[in-house]
């Protein structure tokens, strides 16, 4: 799974429920989003960004692929007279949503960790007459082609995550 397919999936899952609550301007952010963009975008409020914050140190798996223990997040700006109460409460939305989902079918990620909710009050957002808040965890993920150990044809090999193993046990090797 690559980085920007990832984060179209939670995009993709998100956005339902969210334009339930009102969410009308939701879309994928090149990285971390802060008061600076107010001025140098526009946006429908109330209006979510999701992002990839980054990544640390990879751990090598033995099939050839990686894992990154990847930071994401989802940042939320409304504006208005109620813009502090619907952005706790969109806030706290996308956290239930986020706390046990892997965003895709069988893709190659771990669970939500360290899920983290932050107002991201300040006065150059309140002079401006909007809030900001964030939603942001950690979740692993599985970059690369997953190869076989011992070669392609070798039925001892060990399968690539995902694959299903072969469990009928009608045809035992002759001799077993």
């Amino acid at each position: 799974m690559s980085i920007s397919a990832f984060l179209k999936a939670i995009e993709a899952d998100i956005t339902p429920p969210l334009q339930a609550l009102g969410a009308r301007d939701i879309a994928t952010s090149p990285g971390r989003f802060d008061a600076g963009e107010i001025d140098r975008r526009s946006f429908k409020s109330p209006a979510l960004r999701v992002a990839f914050l980054g990544a640390g140190r990879s751990k090598p798996l033995p099939d050839k692929t990686r894992r990154y223990d990847a930071s994401w997040g989802v940042f939320i700006l409304t504006d208005g007279r109620g813009r502090a109460a619907e952005g706790l409460d969109l806030m706290v939305a996308i956290a239930e949503r986020i706390e046990v989902n892997r965003f895709a079918a069988a893709a190659p990620v771990g669970l939500p960790e360290n899920i983290r909710l932050d107002p991201l009050y300040s006065a150059s957002t309140d002079d401006k007459g909007i809030a900001l808040f964030s939603v942001s965890w950690n979740q692993s993920i599985r970059l690369g082609d997953a190869v076989s150990l011992d070669g392609a044809d070798d039925p001892t090999a060990i399968p690539p995550e995902g694959i299903a193993l072969q469990t009928d046990i009608t045809h035992l090797p002759e001799g077993t």
